[in-house]
């Protein structure tokens, strides 16, 4: 029996084996650890995890872009850096009313005036940004994008850890967060949100915005008890956004040109999992 937890990653895997054979008419079957997954795309064919519409644009760009490696696990369809680049690139790089658009249905109503993909905004405290952007004010929005994950990333309580906890983290989320989230065990289990949070210490205009698939039921008991125990004032620059819903309401939008909405319907088919399929 599959369990609650995996059900959605489950599925997502069985409907992306279809788009694979349906859609992209790749047959062949990648391998992770030794086994064969529909899901997984021989690595030789990992750009095809790139929608059509952008695909020659998009491998351009990490071309010029040398500095945004791509995952390990780029070729498996369910990888949550190509969701990222199919979803942000052709909002971003159309700019304007579009970019602003798509900012929009994130929960931040304001214009983009520059973004990134892996961004650092701190060298030093090293926290790699799955996508990034300024608003014409200044503020920084960081986004965190989640696919089918089962969770957040943690970290092992070693004494590297620790240090990182002691000199950076916990002097920047002292007055974000309860204490009771900065003890060593809580901490290295909440590591990646928590690192996150972290961004919005040096700037009372950053935002930060976890976007992830509302059906992964997973991914959000941990996060829902840290966002418990972060202060009123930096809870409300901290945003949910839900995939299907973001989606949808990029496709329905009359303001946004044909290519962009069809491109955004392509989004659609590829990782919202059809009525029934859970």
């Amino acid at each position: 029996m599959i369990s609650s937890k995996n059900r959605y990653q489950t599925a997502l895997q069985d409907h992306l084996g279809k788009y694979a054979r349906n859609r992209l008419g790749v047959f062949e079957k990648g391998t992770y650890k030794g086994r064969l997954y529909s899901h997984i795309l021989p690595y030789r064919l990992r750009y095809l995890n790139l929608l059509e519409s952008v695909r020659a644009e998009l491998q351009d760009y990490l071309r010029v872009h040398d500095s945004i490696r791509l995952h390990q696990y780029f070729h498996h369809l369910n990888s949550s850096q190509a969701f990222a680049l199919n979803f942000f690139y052709p909002y971003f790089t159309a700019g304007g009313p579009d970019a602003r658009a798509l900012s929009a249905s994130l929960g931040i109503d304001a214009n983009v005036s520059d973004w990134e993909f892996e961004g650092v905004p701190d060298e030093k405290e090293g926290t790699n940004v799955d996508v990034m952007w300024h608003t014409p004010a200044g503020a920084q929005v960081f986004c965190e994008v989640k696919l089918s994950e089962t969770g957040f990333g943690t970290a092992k309580n070693d004494a590297r850890h620790k240090k990182k906890l002691a000199e950076i983290y916990n002097p920047r989320l002292k007055p974000l967060v309860s204490s009771h989230l900065l003890e060593g065990k809580r901490f290295f289990e909440n590591y990646q949100i928590l690192r996150n949070i972290a961004l919005l210490a040096s700037n009372d205009g950053d935002q930060l915005v976890i976007l992830a698939p509302r059906e992964n039921e997973s991914l959000y008991p941990s996060l829902n008890k840290v966002l418990a125990k972060v202060e009123p004032a930096i809870r409300r620059r901290i945003s949910i956004a839900y995939i299907e819903d973001c989606l949808r309401t990029l496709r329905d939008n009359p303001s946004l040109s044909l290519d962009l909405r069809v491109h955004t319907a392509k989004i659609q088919e590829k990782y919202v999992l059809p009525s029934g399929s859970r």
